[in-house]
């Protein structure tokens, strides 16, 4: 495998200690047969992502390109499949399933002789079990189970603040949405999928203040609801913004929300080249959905010091085109251009973002000739 993967980090992480002694003692006798593999080893160990046989125990902060994962259970010779999972059954077996699951970054290569109606699941299973048989069933299918949907109420004022203001904008809203042991705080139902999610909204509420560290709170737990299908879809708002601002909070939450709808309905993106090109309109879905729903429309910025930010309506004209005002608004995601939508990886936006009013910057697109253009309004 490292003969064939010389260009990507890899590791290799079985469910018990035993397997893990096993193939590395299998491993070590085969390294002598092939020298030139030494070279791969040597190479990455420079880069700081040497190559791993880990237990389940071990693997925490290791990220690699390539995760190998070996089940090792099994049935025995006779058909009969025992539910023994060692160190998953414990109370954090779960748990370190989750982090396993995350730490590859481009992707998981699973072996087993296990399919998912091996592993039986009752009232008396743990939560790594059954975190095991919903996995096989994943890589089997693709298919994520769906998560759990309780009567519970917001935990606080915020979440209620926050969830009254997407229903007002026309979404049904699942608070405390339980997912593999964590609840979202609010989970958007998407409005033309039944069935589906289209965002979770993340507030630092209760939940968020009692997890012991930093770490749990930001990294690990959005990489684990990313690998539920959550990528993407997670917008976190923080009280403290939330009652300073709130008309900025909720223009730019509804934005998120109505970016992921439009994305959702058309999954083709456009070309880079298209945005210099194509007529931009004013203004954008938000300004139509804040007029209906009674909210402020976006205000214009008159300080001279403030520079262009992801979510705000840019107001500008090319150099070489000074009668033309063209208007945006910059959104983290994909560009729309039916509505003056431009994603934040685009030359556009990248043009754009950072630029004070009465600033010229220069719009470098691949294959086109560069052109000069210069900030008339920003509006937040």
């Amino acid at each position: 495998m490292l003969r064939n993967y010389p260009r990507e980090s890899l590791g290799v992480v079985t469910l018990n200690v035993n397997q893990r002694d096993l193939i590395q003692d299998e491993f070590d006798k085969r390294l002598k047969s092939y020298r030139d593999v030494e070279k791969y080893l040597d190479a990455w160990k420079e880069q700081g992502e040497p190559f791993f046989i880990k237990n389940l125990e071990n693997v925490q902060g290791d990220e690699r390109d390539v995760i190998f994962i070996s089940t090792t259970y099994g049935k025995n010779a006779q058909g009969a499949f025992y539910q023994r999972f060692g160190p998953i059954t414990l109370p954090t077996g779960w748990r370190r399933l989750n982090v396993l699951f995350t730490r590859a970054k481009r992707r998981i290569d699973l072996f087993t002789s296990m399919q998912p109606e091996d592993i039986r699941i009752d009232s008396r299973s743990s939560e790594g079990v059954k975190a095991l048989k919903n996995y096989l069933t994943f890589a089997q299918t693709g298919i994520i189970e769906s998560p759990a949907v309780f009567d519970i109420e917001p935990e606080n004022d915020f979440e209620i603040s926050v969830g009254e203001v997407i229903r007002l904008a026309g979404y049904e809203i699942v608070p405390q949405l339980g997912v593999a042991g964590f609840y979202i705080d609010i989970a958007v139902r998407h409005p033309d999928k039944a069935g589906e999610f289209l965002a979770a909204v993340e507030c630092d509420g209760a939940t968020y203040h009692s997890t012991r560290s930093a770490r749990d709170r930001d990294r690990l737990r959005q990489e684990i609801l990313e690998t539920l299908g959550w990528k993407g879809k997670i917008y976190r708002i923080w009280s403290a913004d939330w009652f300073k601002d709130p008309r900025t909070q909720t223009k730019r939450l509804l934005g998120f929300l109505i970016h992921l709808r439009e994305a959702s309905r058309d999954q083709t993106a456009q070309p880079e080249a298209v945005i210099t090109h194509e007529p931009l309109v004013q203004g954008s879905l938000l300004t139509d959905l804040s007029a209906a729903n009674g909210a402020s429309s976006p205000v214009a910025v008159t300080d001279d010091s403030a520079t262009v930010q992801t979510w705000d309506y840019v107001t500008f004209v090319y150099v070489d085109e000074p009668e033309s005002q063209k208007s945006v608004q910059i959104v983290q995601g994909r560009t729309d251009l039916e509505t003056g939508v431009v994603g934040d990886k685009m030359p556009l936006a990248r043009a754009l973002l950072g630029c004070a009013i009465g600033d010229e910057a220069e719009l470098n697109v691949p294959g086109r000739p560069a052109r000069h253009l210069k900030v008339l309004a920003i509006e937040r």
